[in-house]
């Protein structure tokens, strides 16, 4: 994110000596430069938002699918700040509602490795999940 207001403030000064080169500065060009760095800004921010959520949805879906139970409510936490500093290596915690022989139990499972191999994200320790749910 600070990368992203240092290349706008060099935008802003590239504008302003254009400026004060060329004499003049139609109100048009400048709201033009206002729009692309705007939309520029928020491109990039919900790009950065959606890699956010890539692995809490990809552990939702599996867990879905091996525990055979639908998930009403999901939140997660992600650890790698606390924990452990690193690009391909995650760990979250996550916390949910689901439904299992009709009743709602709120189960929270600590600590989920996942491991980044190129694209795709795999779980280490997914077969023996530390899952504590209770009856809601």
């Amino acid at each position: 994110m600070q990368i992203m207001l240092i290349a706008i403030l060099f935008i802003v000064l590239v504008a302003y000596i254009i400026y004060k080169v060329n004499g003049k500065f139609e109100t048009k060009e400048f709201i033009i430069l206002i729009a692309i760095l705007v939309l520029s800004g928020i491109l990039t921010y919900v790009f950065i938002e959606d890699k956010k959520q890539e692995v809490p949805e990809i552990f939702k879906t599996k867990y879905e699918k091996t525990h055979n139970v639908k998930i009403s409510k999901f939140t997660f936490e992600r650890l790698n700040n606390k924990m452990v500093s690193s690009k391909t290596n995650f760990i979250y915690d996550f916390d949910f509602i689901t439904l299992k022989d009709g009743e709602e139990y709120l189960c929270s499972v600590k600590k989920v490795k996942a491991v980044k191999i190129e694209d795709e994200f795999v779980f280490e320790n997914f077969d023996n999940l530390n899952e504590n749910c209770t009856k809601k």
